[in-house]
């Protein structure tokens, strides 16, 4: 089974380890690119090695390495507001390069064109079980996953980011994969981390700031194109679980879908069936009710933006009609109490046009302000 973590399989202290850190799915091959200056085409392997190389020959410093490894967009996404001024100094994050380490934290990271801002790396140690063999002979061994958590630190908020991934734990004596519950983990990551800065922070509003004011400015404001793509909802004993199909469907179903049905029902049997302005107005109030007004545990929405004829004369945009600007699954933590990821306040965030958890924190900090 393929780990989205580093795996240490009892690699030796320093060049070995080192070597492996970078090769495993901890790095892209594009930040690998753009450590050894993006000129390279080598495999993921090669760059690896040729970085390694050029560590210890002093031509790379480890705080560039980790520079270009905290930058990196990751899934997972949690943000806190507060001001703080303290910098703290921990562990030293150049030694996670070379070693496993212990729990704890890491850093600070420093660029030096963005002085009001600091990365720091907290790990965790996670016991993965594997078991090697067949039948009366196999045994079961472990192996360690050093889970990393980045945060981003600046004068007014601190985010915290990280990849989820599947590891194989022991129940009744067999090995049973499953999800790693990190909704435990990253509020008292974000505690720790407070009580080393001297400040507390506080969660914004996301159930306001997306189902409110983001929509209020958004949603049927041209240029920009909204799409609901998944809601979560419990309210007066009734759970809903809806979510829209495919971009490349024609006949988009799910919520849209769902609101136009009940909106056609009820005009129907009030008589108005034929009213095109009523029959929007009618979708719109029900969606509205869905999805701001049922007890929304989670939703998931797109939003896009159709380009004029002017911005797309622009070199690095031309021939590109739509600007993806964000693409997310927003948790709200309305459950504090619950076993599950509605516990916690966070966002998982897509890539590829979307960007990852880098853009949406971009995004997300000027809609705040921040």
């Amino acid at each position: 089974m393929s780990i989205n973590a580093f795996v240490d399989q009892g690699f030796s202290p320093g060049r070995e380890f080192c070597e492996k850190f970078l090769s495993s799915s901890e790095f892209t091959v594009e930040t690998l690119q753009l450590i050894s200056s993006g000129a390279s085409r080598a495999k993921k392997g090669e760059l690896a090695l040729n970085i390694v190389n050029a560590l210890e020959a002093g031509k790379l410093t480890a705080d560039e390495i980790l520079l270009a490894y905290v930058k990196q967009s990751r899934t997972w996404l949690s943000l806190k507001k507060g001001a703080c001024t303290v910098t703290p100094q921990l562990n030293s994050a150049a030694s996670l390069l070379q070693e496993f380490g212990n729990e704890g934290w890491y850093g600070p990271i420093h660029e030096p064109n963005q002085p009001n801002k600091k990365w720091y790396i907290r790990t965790r140690r996670i016991v993965d079980y594997v078991r090697r063999g067949s039948g009366d002979a196999s045994q079961t061994d472990e192996r360690y996953i050093r889970w990393s958590v980045i945060a981003e630190l600046a004068q007014d908020y601190v985010a915290l980011s990280w990849n989820g991934f599947t590891f194989s734990s022991i129940t009744s004596e067999r090995i049973e994969p499953s999800q790693f519950p990190f909704w435990h983990h990253i509020p008292v990551f974000f505690d720790e981390l407070a009580e080393h800065c001297r400040v507390q922070w506080s969660y914004p509003n996301l159930h306001k700031l997306v189902l409110h004011d983001m929509w209020d400015k958004y949603l049927n404001h041209s240029p920009y194109k909204w799409r609901h793509l998944r809601i979560r909802a419990e309210a007066s004993g009734l759970a809903i679980n809806a979510h829209s199909a495919g971009v490349q469907e024609i006949d988009v179903k799910g919520l849209q879908a769902l609101s136009e049905k009940l909106a056609n029902s009820v005009l129907d049997k009030l008589g108005l069936v034929g009213d095109p302005e009523k029959i929007h107005d009618a979708e719109e109030a029900i969606l509205l009710t869905l999805v701001q007004k049922w007890g929304t545990k989670s939703y998931e929405f797109q939003l896009d933006q159709e380009l004029s004829q002017a911005e797309m004369e622009i070199d690095e945009l031309k021939k590109v009609k739509i600007k993806r600007l964000l693409k997310a699954h927003c948790y709200f933590g309305l459950k504090p109490n619950s076993t599950t990821q509605d516990s916690l306040q966070h966002l998982k965030c897509y890539s590829g046009y979307y960007g990852g958890s880098t853009s949406v924190l971009e995004f997300l900090l000027r809609e705040l302000g921040l």
